[in-house]
């Protein structure tokens, strides 16, 4: 197999497996942009003087991962649908189901950060002629934060009572998460912007390095991935111990020495199957199943999740917020205020 090039492809040859993930990633990619300037445009609409508000996306809310966890405890303790970011519930809840079902594909075909951090790592080795590999130990070291972020989160929320739960949902900064989270970038601090700089840098130099040792929902998909019945599968009477697909893997898992690969860092990216030069010998598919799953139905099959998920939960009326228009611009006005004291204090009319 040659180097891939950035784009994902192979020189020369381009490989349809990887140009069916590629095209997701692009997809999505395309639609989280497409979906954060509809709610810039949103936002910009809250300080409008003629008092029409733009249309809000309600698919943001599947950035408030924190948010969207809460209300998952709060509908399991108490069984009512969180009606402030009921999006973000539904979206979060999904994922976890699809790591259940399907493995960590969220991971590799869906999240836009694990999109550019893949795509980071290939123009490092493109630019330096390779990426820098952590030893065994300090692989493991490393791993640990995302873990103990993921704990701590769960160890705050897990026991919180139901009425404390209610009382975060409809808390004005819960309300207004999506667009602090907005604000964070549209006005974004030299610390903040330094540091999203040097997560970009190392994630140039080091394979994922961004969602292998930091990324505390990927913990979480994880976990849950654990208990899905796809997994990548090596027959051992076709396998040449090239080593093709363990040189293939981003996550580095030593996929020729299992049969069965049940790692939790696995991402179902189909890289090794891809790599391995020995037809039907590695595939993706349950213990169950005589034939593997290819890319395209998996891809389809994530696509598809996302998309109809979306529709019918809308159907259901479980997808839009219960956030009025005006409550949303007096709360924008309360955010703006605490900003710009001076501004609304009249004390400083040039302030921005």
């Amino acid at each position: 197999m040659s180097e891939d090039n950035i784009f994902g492809l192979t020189d020369g040859r381009s490989s349809p497996w990887r140009r069916i993930r590629l095209i997701v990633q692009a997809v999505f990619l395309l639609y989280v942009i497409l979906l954060g300037l509809q709610f810039h445009v949103f936002v910009l609409s809250l300080a409008d003087a003629s008092g029409m508000t733009a249309p809000r996306p309600p698919a943001v809310e599947a950035f408030l991962p924190i948010s969207s966890l809460m209300s998952l405890v709060y509908l399991l303790k108490t069984g009512d649908v969180n009606p402030v970011h009921p999006a973000g519930l539904v979206m979060f809840s999904l994922f976890l189901v699809l790591s259940c079902l399907l493995g960590r594909g969220f991971c590799s075909w869906i999240c836009p950060v694990g999109t550019i951090a893949e795509y980071a790592h290939k123009a490092g080795r493109r630019l330096f002629g390779g990426n820098l590999t952590p030893p065994r130990w300090l692989d493991y070291i490393l791993r640990t934060p995302k873990h103990l972020i993921l704990g701590f989160f769960l160890c705050f929320i897990l026991p919180m009572p139901g009425d404390g739960l209610r009382a975060f949902i409809y808390s004005p900064y819960n309300m207004m998460a999506d667009v602090k989270m907005y604000l964070f970038f549209a006005d974004i601090s030299g610390t903040a912007a330094a540091v999203i700089a040097l997560l970009l840098l190392f994630s140039v130099l080091i394979k994922n390095f961004w969602c292998r040792y930091l990324c505390p929902y990927g913990a979480l998909l994880c976990l849950f991935s654990y208990f899905s019945p796809v997994a990548v599968r090596r027959e051992k009477t076709g396998c040449t111990s090239c080593g093709a697909c363990t040189r293939a893997c981003p996550n580095r898992i030593a996929v020729e020495e299992k049969e069965v690969v049940r790692s939790m860092e696995c991402t179902v990216c189909f890289s090794c199957v891809d790599a391995c030069p020995t037809p039907d010998t590695i595939g993706v598919g349950t213990a169950h199943s005589r034939r593997a799953l290819s890319p395209t139905a998996y891809g389809i099959v994530l696509a598809a999740a996302v998309f109809l998920t979306s529709q019918i939960a809308a159907a259901f009326n479980c997808w839009h917020s219960s956030i009025p228009p005006g409550a949303y611009r007096n709360l924008y006005e309360g955010i703006k205020q605490m900003q710009h004291p001076d501004y609304y204090n009249g004390e400083n009319p040039e302030a921005p």
